[in-house]
């Protein structure tokens, strides 16, 4: 909590990796994840990050999954008590990460005068069950304004 406040005075955010659901050991005793839930509830800026997609697509939805459950992917919760509400995760997935890019006035937010990126999904993430999370997929992706993906189930 201390250097949260010391970083939040010096006006620094922190940028969470959600990666670990899949590098994490089956040991519960061992927290391998982010601090999640202590670094929302101190109110620093904060964003959410996948890694690997230099080598791999990133698939938001697994990192949510462990966000917000902190179970890793051997089904073993990991992550202690450092969970996030669906709805937290979502806001530092989109909103909280357009202000390590400076863009808070063009990204992560659904209004008149941003880009208009934005996707349709095959389920409800905020009425699903947990472990539904991860297979939520994109049906259309619109990218500034221009429909980029479309699987056709959109239209139906």
């Amino acid at each position: 909590a201390d250097l949260l406040s010391r970083l939040r005075k010096l006006g620094c955010g922190v940028q969470m990796a959600a990666f670990r659901w899949v590098t994490s050991t089956a040991d519960p005793k061992q927290i391998v994840g982010a601090p999640f839930r202590t670094i929302v509830d101190h109110g620093i800026q904060a964003g959410i990050h996948g890694d690997g997609v230099h080598i791999a697509p990133l698939n938001p939805w697994l990192h949510i999954y462990f966000a917000t459950t902190g179970v890793n992917s051997f089904g073993v919760r990991v992550n202690g008590d450092q969970q996030i509400t669906r709805q937290e995760a979502l806001r530092l997935f989109t909103r909280g990460n357009s202000w390590f890019l400076r863009m808070e006035d063009r990204i992560g937010t659904i209004e008149p005068g941003k880009l208009a990126d934005l996707v349709v999904l095959n389920k409800d993430y905020f009425k699903v069950p947990d472990v539904e999370i991860k297979q939520i997929r994109s049906v259309m992706t619109v990218v500034n304004g221009r429909i980029v993906h479309d699987t056709g189930v959109a239209k139906k």
